[in-house]
């Protein structure tokens, strides 16, 4: 019985994976609605995004931002994260509606797309953006819009995950000491 339990949550999982459209980015297409938001809205929203990337590598530079009365209040408690981040999440830019994360393309796995895509379903006008070498990922509550040449002609998660995962020569590590 836990078996089938373990199976049909995995089914469920990867039903929602794939209920998730991919598209190329277009600004027709893309469901940003507005860019009016305070420095409270944006740095709740980036906590957040902190908390679930923290779940799959170190994040940083600057950690989460205690949200006080005033700004400057706010800055002067901030503690920064890790120096050399798995995701560094970006967090000065406060003038659009997402937060910029780069990482390694090897750590986007449909897992992470997942829980992004469950949390952006609580503040649908919001993405986070994934900056990657050689393309990048607007992940939406329902959509992932993929730029460059690495993701061109993506459908699916499962595809976007497999272009992450190639690793080339160029990608891997040197041996030489």
């Amino acid at each position: 019985m836990l078996c089938q339990m373990s199976q049909q949550q995995r089914q469920s999982r990867d039903e929602r994976i794939f209920s998730i459209r991919v598209m190329e980015f277009s600004r027709e297409n893309c469901p940003f609605s507005n860019r009016n938001h305070t420095w409270k809205q944006f740095h709740t929203f980036r906590n957040a995004v902190l908390d679930i990337l923290s779940s799959y590598g170190t994040v940083g530079p600057m950690g989460k931002i205690p949200i006080l009365d005033t700004y400057e209040e706010s800055t002067e408690e901030w503690r920064g994260g890790d120096d050399h981040p798995d995701f560094f999440v970006v967090d000065d830019d406060m003038y659009g509606l997402s937060v910029r994360v780069e990482a390694s393309r090897t750590l986007a796995k449909p897992a992470l797309f997942e829980e992004l895509a469950m949390f952006l379903t609580q503040c649908r006008e919001w993405c986070v953006y994934f900056a990657l070498i050689k393309g990048g990922l607007f992940i939406f509550h329902d959509l992932i819009m993929y730029e460059g040449t690495l993701f061109a002609g993506c459908s699916s998660v499962e595809d976007l995950y497999h272009r992450c995962a190639l690793v080339t020569d160029a990608d891997a590590p040197s041996m030489e000491k």
